[in-house]
C-alpha cells in the first residue's frame, strides 16, 4: 500500500486533474429539469447545443438518430479517457459489456433466423460483422482468444437445451469472470467492490425474475455468478422459500433497502423499479470517488457518471418523443453524480 500510494500521483496526477475539471460539466439537477420542462422536442435540442452533446444531436429526429447519437458520444467519452490515462485495461472493462451483448444478439439471430443487427452496440471492441461471419461459417475458433471459449459454451448449452437464456447464462458468466480479473489485476479495492456490486445485483435480479417466471430451483443453480459479496448458495438455499425470507436474510446488507423498495405484493416483484434502483445503486458508489484526491477511482467514477447521464438524456428525450407525461418522464430519471 506504500508503494501504491507513491506511484499512484505519478500515474494518475494529470488524468485526475482534468477528471475533476470535466466532472464540473456533468448535468446539474437543473440543466436536467431544463430539459424536462422544454416545450417541445426542438427545444430539448436547442438545450443540449449548450453542452458537449450539441455537435452530435444537430440533425436527430427520430427515436433511432437519438441512440445513434449517444452511441457515437459515448465512443467519444471512452476514446478521450483511454487517450488521457493510457490505461487500456480500464477502458476495456467497460467497453467488454458490448462485447457479450452483441455476441448475444449473434448468436440469438442464427438460431433464431432473425434479423437482429439494428439492436448492436458500436461502444464495443470487437469487430461485430467480422464475429458474425466467423461464427456462421463455424470458425469460432477464429475470433479472439478471450471470447472463444465463452461462445463455444454458449453454442454448446444452446444446442442441448434449445433454451435462448443460456446463451445469456454463460454469456454474462463469462463477462463477469473477466471483470473480476481485470479488477484484481488492477490491485484496486474501489473497482473490486464495483465488480462485487455487478455480480450482487446481477444475482439478485436474476433470482427475483426467475421467481416471477416460475422457473425451477435448477436453473436458479445454473445461472448464477461467483465472485459477488453475497454468497450463491444463499440464494439457491432460499429460492423456494417465500420472498420475505430473502430480504430478512438481506436486512443487514446495503441491498436491503432496494429490495424493500421492490417488494410490493407477495408473489411479484417490479423489475422496472428495480433497474432504476440498481442505476442509484451503483451510481451511488461511483460518488465514493469524488472524494479521492488522485488515482483511479475518479477515472472510474466519471465513466460511470457519464454512462448514467447517457442514460438519462435518452430517457428525456425517448420520453418526449413517445409523449410521455412529464411527471412519469422524471419517475424514470435516476440519481445524479454532482
Amino acid at each position: 500500500m506504500r508503494l501504491k500510494a507513491f506511484i499512484d500521483p505519478i500515474k494518475y496526477g494529470v488524468a485526475t486533474g482534468r477528471i475533476k475539471v470535466l466532472e464540473n460539466k456533468l448535468f446539474t439537477r437543473h440543466r436536467v429539469e431544463r430539459l424536462v420542462e422544454a416545450d417541445d422536442f426542438s427545444d430539448q435540442l436547442r438545450i443540449l447545443a449548450e453542452t458537449d452533446y450539441g455537435g452530435f444531436f444537430e440533425n436527430v429526429r427520430t427515436i433511432d438518430d437519438i441512440e445513434e447519437a449517444l452511441h457515437k458520444y459515448l465512443a467519444k467519452v471512452y476514446d478521450f479517457l483511454n487517450e488521457l490515462t493510457r490505461e487500456r485495461n480500464i477502458i476495456s472493462f467497460f467497453r467488454l459489456r458490448y462485447d457479450f451483448h452483441n455476441l448475444k444478439v449473434i448468436l440469438k439471430t442464427k438460431y433464431k433466423q432473425e434479423t437482429r443487427e439494428h439492436i448492436w452496440s458500436h461502444l464495443g471492441l470487437l469487430d461485430v460483422p467480422r464475429a458474425r461471419d466467423l461464427i456462421e461459417q463455424g470458425m469460432v475458433d477464429e475470433l479472439p482468444e478471450v471470447y472463444r471459449q465463452a461462445v463455444k459454451e454458449a453454442m454448446h448449452r444452446f444446442e442441448e437445451e434449445r433454451d435462448s437464456q443460456q446463451i445469456d447464462i454463460v454469456l454474462d458468466g463469462e463477462l463477469y469472470k473477466l471483470l473480476h480479473g481485470l479488477a484484481v489485476s488492477q490491485r484496486n479495492d474501489f473497482l473490486q467492490d464495483l465488480v462485487k456490486i455487478f455480480i450482487d445485483l446481477g444475482n439478485i435480479k436474476t433470482f427475483l425474475r426467475a421467481k416471477n417466471l416460475g422457473r425451477k430451483k435448477d436453473f436458479i443453480s445454473q445461472a448464477l455468478f461467483d465472485n459477488g459479496s453475497i454468497d450463491r448458495e444463499i440464494f439457491i438455499a432460499l429460492y423456494e422459500e417465500p420472498l420475505d425470507s430473502l430480504l430478512e436474510r438481506l436486512k443487514n446488507t446495503p441491498h436491503a433497502e432496494l429490495l424493500r423498495a421492490v417488494f410490493r405484493e407477495e408473489k411479484k416483484v417490479d423489475l422496472s423499479t428495480f433497474d432504476k434502483l440498481v442505476d442509484n445503486f451503483v451510481l451511488n458508489h461511483a460518488k465514493k470517488a469524488k472524494y479521492v484526491p488522485v488515482g483511479l477511482e475518479p477515472i472510474v467514477g466519471y465513466i460511470l457518471a457519464k454512462e448514467s447521464e447517457v442514460n438519462m438524456v435518452r430517457v428525456i428525450l425517448t420520453g418526449r418523443l413517445n409523449n410521455v407525461p412529464r411527471d412519469k418522464i422524471r419517475e424514470r430519471i435516476r440519481d445524479l453524480y454532482v
